[in-house]
């Protein structure tokens, strides 16, 4: 091929090599221009797509150059001729997006990165995407290949040719797509030919980018199906709204994979923009901007905590713990290495002995004084005129000696004067008995209402008296302290198990090299990987028979390929036995025995001033209860006195 080509502005321009091609194109280096290369097409482009070239490249500012690898002068073959091609900025030290957020990936690619890296890579891809908007543009075929991310977190944009362009009179369309990124509302099309794409579409696939980089590389619509018809094509998920991770999964009938990376790590304002991003809220127009993603993570960004035990752990602050270390306690997975190779023992000051007995010199605080209202002595309050006993009892004499007099002095009739005398005594029998029950109720509730806040007083009291807060603090140390006297034993043992571990470990590194994504396996297209990814297994290192057929859609055949294709690459290892325990892999131990000593020494050290703080709150607690509660002993034991008075 002739290497000699002509600008639009008639420069001449000579190709260097080829570096390289692709299904509409190669690119080729520029000897003269070393921060440039060049696009030639396979074959000449029909008219609309020369128009296009021309007006990007009429139109290039810095800004989309900051951001996409733009065409910045169309190339011919002659001057003035018809565009066959196109110069551009040269896309150095970036690699595709899922080398980024694939774990698997960024273990080998960017070992050194955190959380917060991917936070800031995610914003500059919303960067990119708000800059593109903002000139009216498109970019259409969202997906991981044409997004470029390099060890600076800065995004790149490729493949601009095929981005949707609003020129002055026209619109030139993107008419190429990859399903897994593609919105509900566009599934199911057999082509975009024709098809005009918006932002809301763009914003799709932005999320899902965002989504990808926060969430491990996870795909939000691939999960654990509920229901016979759901999971069996990453397509019909996307296209039915099934968001695994959706505030309503459950009605989806989907839910997150397995050991999956919560999407509670990102605070509420995030989890709302995914869900209207991912569900129907989005589809007509209102999933979250650039700009919004740029912003809200933006924010994010400012509110970021280190975990005190992996200097590589970094998450949210509206977390109160590391969601991290918590994945690997719980389900052993490592999302954020971290790094030991440049470990150096350095003495800390650290005594045990002399921490201890600081711990062990804070005494818990005294325990509160239950009272007991029985052994109290207190004197009855006594009952008021006409509501006793005796009232009742002094007219009952009135009226028997009332009745003697009568039938003494009146004779006749002493039937009658004895019926008579019979229900005067009864009468004066309930003399005072309204006043009596009145009393007695009164009394009563009384004691009921100071037995009650006696009971809760009590009850506050013996919570106190259990002081959790101190007892499990210093069960905590005690654990520590033994675990640190420990270490010394686990890291000898840890180093010897390097020699029987060798063989396995050499295989582990060797399985980790060959990755699912870019493995030609019969029946495993870029949906399919997709959703291999999402359930974590990437490389030949992850599948195992049971891991893969629980993916939904993986049956019995293709599960056999992919097996297949894993025990293939193993075949091809062979033990290495002259590096079968390193330096290096000595250093790694050791630096994480450094690195855990140091964690307990920092946790013991801030022991005490923890349970100091433990005793103060609950002295503190004490002297406010003290007091209340014998004052309810007492209404308790004054109450019963006055209720025994009466019956």
């Amino acid at each position: 091929m002739d290497k000699i080509f002509y600008t639009g502005r008639g420069d001449t321009i000579q190709l260097g090599r080829e570096l390289g091609k692709g299904g509409e194109g190669s690119v080729y280096e520029i000897p003269s221009h070393p921060k440039q290369v060049a696009k030639v097409y396979h074959q000449m482009p029909d008219h609309k797509k020369q128009e296009k070239v021309l007006f990007m490249a009429g139109t290039v500012d810095d800004q989309l150059v900051s951001y996409a690898a733009w065409p910045q002068e169309s190339l011919h073959k002659a001057r003035g001729g018809p565009v066959v091609g196109f110069l551009m900025p040269k896309v150095t030290g970036r690699a595709p997006i899922h080398m980024l957020y694939s774990p698997a990936h960024r273990k080998q690619d960017y070992p050194q990165v955190g959380w917060d890296f991917l936070l800031f890579a995610a914003r500059n891809t919303a960067a990119a995407f708000s800059t593109l908007h903002n000139h009216g543009h498109i970019l259409g075929d969202v997906n991981q290949g044409n997004v470029m991310v390099g060890q600076d977190s800065k995004v790149i944009l490729i493949d601009c040719d095929s981005f949707q362009i609003k020129t002055h009179r026209d619109v030139h369309l993107c008419e190429v797509g990859v399903s897994h990124f593609t919105p509900p509302e566009l599934q199911g099309l057999p082509s975009f030919n024709g098809v005009r794409r918006t932002q809301n579409h763009d914003n799709f696939g932005l999320a899902l980018l965002v989504f990808h980089l926060l969430f491990g590389g996870r795909h939000p619509y691939s999960g654990i199906a509920h229901a016979q018809h759901v999971g069996e094509a990453l397509e019909t998920d996307i296209k039915a709204f099934r968001f695994a991770y959706a505030r309503d999964a459950q009605s989806r009938s989907i839910s997150p994979p397995p050991n999956s990376i919560p999407i509670s790590i990102v605070p509420d304002q995030l989890v709302s923009m995914f869900n209207v991003a991912f569900t129907e809220a989005g589809s007509s127009g209102g999933r979250p901007t650039a700009k919004d993603w740029l912003s809200a993570l933006d924010g994010v960004r400012q509110h970021l905590r280190k975990c005190s035990a992996a200097g590589n752990h970094i998450y949210s602050d509206h977390l109160s713990s590391c969601p991290w270390c918590d994945l690997e306690k719980r389900h052993g997975i490592v999302y954020f290495l971290d790094l030991g190779t440049n470990y150096t023992a350095t003495p800390s000051g650290f005594v045990l002995t002399k921490v201890w007995a600081v711990i062990n010199a804070v005494q818990p605080p005294a325990p509160v004084a239950i009272p007991d209202p029985a052994s109290l002595k207190v004197s009855a309050t006594p009952l008021p005129d006409g509501a006793g006993k005796g009232w009742a009892f002094f007219m009952q004499i009135v009226v028997v000696c009332f009745v003697i007099s009568l039938i003494t002095f009146a004779p006749k009739g002493i039937v009658i004067w004895g019926i008579g005398g019979l229900i005067g005594w009864a009468m004066a029998a309930n003399i005072g008995s309204d006043a009596r029950r009145t009393e007695l109720n009164k009394r009563k509730a009384a004691l009921d209402e100071a037995t009650k806040e006696f009971t809760q007083l009590k009850a506050d009291a013996e919570k106190e008296r259990s002081q959790e807060g101190f007892r499990f603090k210093k069960i905590e140390l005690e654990r520590l302290r033994d675990e640190y006297q420990r270490l010394g034993e686990v890291e000898k043992i840890e180093i010897d198990k390097l020699a029987a571990t060798a063989q396995e470990r050499q295989k582990q590194k060797f399985m980790e090299r060959f990755f699912i994504d870019s493995a030609s396996i019969s029946g495993v297209g870029p949906a399919k990987k997709a959703a291999l990814r999402s359930f974590g297994i990437e490389t030949a290192a992850d599948v195992t028979w049971s891991r893969v057929i629980a993916v939904k859609g993986f049956g019995q055949v293709l599960t056999r390929t992919v097996v297949d294709w894993r025990n293939s690459i193993e075949r091809r290892f062979t033990f290495d036995p002259r590096t079968a325990v390193t330096e290096s892999d000595k250093l790694a131990v050791r630096a994480k025995i450094a690195a855990r000593r140091q964690v307990i020494e920092k946790a013991m050290s801030g022991g005490v001033s923890e349970l100091q703080q433990y005793q103060r709150i609950a002295s503190a607690r004490y002297q406010s209860i003290q007091p209340r509660l014998e004052a309810a002993a007492q209404k308790v034991a004054q109450a019963r006195a006055d209720r025994s008075l009466i019956s």
